[in-house]
Order: C-alpha cells, then sequence, then structure tokens
C-alpha cells in the first residue's frame, strides 16, 4: 500500500469522520463515546491552533484516509508549551501497516520544529493496543488514572504516556 502524509485541510472532514466513527462506535478503542458528524470536523479543523499538528495518512489510488494524529499545544499557561498532547486514530482495516508509525515519524518532526520539547498520550486503560503502539514508538508509561471516565456503565482508566522529542 502506497500512501502520503500531509497536513490536515477542511476538505478532509468527511475522510476524518470515516476513520473516527466506527472506532468511537467500537466503543472499545476510545474514550471518546459519541460519532461525530461532517460540521463537527470542519468546525474542529478551523479551530486547530496554529502551533499544533494536525497529519492525515491517505491512500496514493484511492485517496482513502487511512489514519490521522494531531498534537495539540497546551491552551492554559506558556509554562506548559513544550508538552503537546498526542492523539493517534488508524482506520481499523489499515491496523498493523505501518499507517501509525509513519504518522508518528511525520509528527514528531513537525511538533519538534515547532518547539515542543515532550508528547503525551493518554490513553484507554483496556486498550492495549494503543499502549503497545506509543511504547513501540517510544512513549514510556508514567502512569494510571485510576476510575478516570464512566463508560457504558463502568468506569474505566486511562494510560498516561510521554515521550521526549530529540
Amino acid at each position: 500500500m502506497t500512501y502520503s502524509i500531509r497536513t490536515v485541510r477542511e476538505a478532509d472532514a468527511a475522510s476524518i469522520i470515516e476513520i473516527l466513527n466506527p472506532i468511537i462506535l467500537a466503543g472499545i478503542y476510545s474514550i471518546m463515546d459519541k460519532p461525530f458528524g461532517v460540521a463537527d470536523q470542519i468546525e474542529f479543523i478551523r479551530g486547530f491552533p496554529a502551533r499544533g499538528v494536525y497529519h492525515i495518512a491517505v491512500e496514493a489510488e484511492s485517496q482513502k484516509a487511512l489514519g490521522i494524529q494531531d498534537v495539540m499545544p497546551s491552551l492554559s499557561s506558556d509554562i506548559f508549551k513544550h508538552v503537546g498532547e498526542i492523539s493517534t486514530f488508524v482506520a481499523l482495516d489499515a491496523h498493523h501497516q505501518g499507517v501509525g508509525h509513519n504518522l508518528s515519524q511525520a509528527t514528531f518532526t513537525a511538533a519538534k520544529g515547532l518547539g515542543f520539547l515532550k508528547l503525551r498520550a493518554t490513553v484507554r486503560g483496556d486498550n492495549a493496543q494503543a499502549v503497545s503502539f506509543y511504547q513501540s514508538q517510544g512513549f514510556e508509561l508514567i502512569g494510571v488514572a485510576q476510575k478516570q471516565a464512566f463508560l457504558h456503565g463502568r468506569y474505566v482508566d486511562e494510560i498516561l504516556l510521554e515521550r521526549f522529542l530529540k
């Protein structure tokens, strides 16, 4: 499979929803519990911070979106401006094909260029696949927020991971 990685555009909103909503509806990969509409994603893209990173992996021949990854800067204070919060979503039918790894390499380069020193990931505690993915990208487990979310009638822990950019 041949694909490219580039910055998200507003025109990508529908493709992004095609990645996100099946992940959300599966109820096991993400802390998000409600699907999004295209208008929601357009609003998110338009409001995305200038100092953030928002990448998409797009299959060359079909132009199908395979994955997205973003880094959001802290909006609360300049004392955290060196730390970004990373999120990764790969289409369910594109797992284990290098999409997440290649997105990460592009994102790490872009985030470092924007002055980020450290990236932090927050992952569902019961999503061992996501924890393993982030660890394979050089993230280290730094803690567990127990019973952090209440989803589908039960409490879910969140795993905190971090990676310093070199």
